[in-house]
């Protein structure tokens, strides 16, 4: 008996390493897979309610992806129009950063002895860095529109086909066993989709707040830094981290030595995360997905691993799906336990 649950746990601990050896080498394929996966948990709230009100379902189908493929293009037009002024003034940004650092190194050097260089780094040509980010940057934008192409109709397909998804699950499967696919199927679906809804919502409300507050600050591409934001706040905690250091450190080089507008910039993106990071996205969400804070940072250490910064986007919903397949499964219900967030469980059960 020992030998034979040993046996078991070393041939799924090898299935587990070959199917993340898998995802990482087909990683191409398997993005936008999983990305048009998700996108299809989102918009089938919105698609369900529109074919309950007798529209129908490719007319449905279709006003949802415009929907959204329309708040791509608006947002990418300003974005891009943002981005071409910040590239004409990234020179400017760059002689003050100069200026800066040789003040500093100045004042350390005059009050404190310090033997510092005058421009600590001028040993990096900053302008080979940049012009190889803006190659790179192209690349990526061809490679992402390509990946879109495919997302989007891979989508479609899985919005269209979903009605018929449990027919064949039940025809494919015995009756008990069809029931709980159908089941684990349905709460995915559901949970995910009103977590990523929400989660939209919540960071487009977070991108104008900045947008906002550095608006009337009055930093530089504010708009750039709004939807930095929006995207940003996929990702839990590391999001939020990346973006005040980012605006803070920009804010800083625009206004230095001004002390009011750069104190201003800091408050107010302490502000923004505290606000949405402690009262409005746990008031959103609720106890939707319930992962533990140490499995969300392991599942984005994992998941940037394996696919990279995109992967760390997707990171929070492919773990959720995993718990709740596990709960749904009698003999995985210890590893969805494990996956819960203790502190609320503390609450709810009763320990000796």
């Amino acid at each position: 008996m020992n030998n034979q649950r040993a046996n078991t746990i070393f041939i799924g601990v090898i299935a587990i390493v070959a199917t993340v050896a898998a995802l990482k080498i087909a990683s191409s394929v398997m993005l936008p897979i999983f990305f048009a996966i998700l996108l299809s948990f989102t918009l089938s709230p919105v698609v369900d309610g529109l074919t309950r009100i007798k529209v129908p379902r490719g007319i449905s189908i279709t006003l949802a992806i415009l929907i959204i493929a329309g708040i791509g293009y608006l947002v990418g037009l300003f974005l891009f129009s943002s981005l071409n002024s910040f590239i004409d003034e990234a020179p400017k940004y760059y002689h003050r950063f100069e200026d800066i650092t040789s003040q500093i190194s100045g004042a350390l050097n005059t009050n404190f002895a310090m033997e510092l260089p005058e421009n600590p780094m001028a040993e990096i040509d900053f302008t080979a860095t940049f012009i190889n980010s803006i190659n790179s940057l192209s690349q990526n934008v061809v490679s992402f529109a390509s990946a879109m192409v495919i997302v989007i109709l891979s989508t479609i397909f899985l919005l269209l086909e979903s009605p018929y998804i449990q027919v064949t699950i039940a025809k494919a499967f015995p009756r008990k066993a069809g029931k709980r696919i159908i089941i684990i199927m349905r709460h995915t679906i559901r949970q995910i989709g009103r977590y990523l809804s929400v989660k939209f919502l919540v960071s487009a409300m977070t991108g104008v707040f900045v947008w906002l507050f550095l608006e009337i600050i009055g930093m530089d591409f504010s708009l750039i830094w709004g939807v930095l934001a929006f995207i940003l706040n996929f990702i839990p905690n590391i999001g939020s981290v990346i973006l005040m250091a980012v605006t803070i450190i920009m804010g800083f080089i625009q206004f230095f030595p001004q002390p009011g507008p750069i104190v201003a910039v800091v408050v107010s993106m302490i502000s923004v995360q505290i606000v949405v990071g402690n009262f409005l996205d746990p008031r959103m969400q609720g106890r939707r997905l319930n992962l533990s804070p140490i499995i969300i940072i392991f599942s984005l250490f994992l998941w940037g691993w394996i696919w990279g910064p995109v992967g760390m986007f997707i990171a929070v919903p492919i773990t959720a799906v995993i718990k709740i397949i596990c709960e749904n499964v009698p003999p995985l219900k210890p590893i969805a336990m494990l996956m819960e967030n203790g502190r609320k469980v503390s609450k709810n059960r009763r320990f000796i």
